[in-house]
């Protein structure tokens, strides 16, 4: 390799991957050494010019890497290898910064073409999956718009109501913790259901924690 080749740097504890990497490194243009660490290392950080970064997401590491590795190393050009290819888990992986993104185990076989074209300075995430990005961008937009749209409606006492129901109070419990009769609750309830679009307790309290309006981990 010439002056201008990139190093390469794999996090990988699968030898059989590692040695895919290895092979499409060597047919790929544009990259030099490759060196396979197991911890998030300094050497990456200390490099003077860009180097690719390869994170298998099966191997013990996931997407709060890439943030490590971007914050410490931004020359670093991190690519992603994963089994999921689902939106949110692309859309985070671009949020990230993330130079590319190879499905397993199909994108594998493109991987030395992957690796020249991330050598060259170009972000490689397959065009399917940037589909599968964008409506997941989307599907938030819409869901941050029914939330602001829902929140604006619910009143303070509607949304405390909400809680307790989380929380699996009966409407009776509900009204002697709020001081209210159990008549109030369930008018309140009666209208929770209109602003939420359900007919049950059950889809009210999934609608309203899907929409960020509780919290079920509390």
């Amino acid at each position: 390799m010439d002056g201008a080749a990139i190093d390469l740097f794999v996090f990988e504890s699968d030898p059989v991957l590692e040695g895919v990497i290895r092979l499409a490194a060597a047919a790929a243009e544009g990259v030099g050494d490759v060196t396979v660490v197991t911890t998030i290392d300094v050497e990456i950080w200390s490099a003077p010019r860009p180097t690719i970064v390869v994170l298998d997401l099966a191997g013990g590491l996931d997407l709060s890497a890439v943030a490590t590795i971007v914050e410490h190393a931004p020359l670093a050009r991190v690519v992603v290898l994963s089994d999921r290819d689902d939106g949110p888990v692309v859309l985070e992986a671009m949020r990230r910064g993330v130079y590319g993104f190879v499905r397993k185990p199909d994108g594998l076989h493109e991987l030395a073409e992957t690796l020249t074209q991330i050598a060259a300075g170009e972000r490689v995430v397959p065009p399917e999956l940037e589909r599968s990005a964008v409506d997941e961008l989307r599907r938030f937009a819409r869901q941050a718009h029914a939330a602001s749209v829902v929140e604006t409606s619910i009143t303070a006492r509607e949304r405390e109501i909400l809680a307790l129901a989380a929380e699996g109070f009966t409407t009776h419990q509900i009204g002697r913790r709020l001081g209210i009769s159990p008549r109030t609750v369930e008018a309140h309830i009666a209208k929770l259901y209109r602003k939420l679009g359900v007919k049950t307790r059950l889809q009210a309290v999934a609608r309203a924690a899907t929409l960020g309006l509780i919290d079920l981990d509390t």
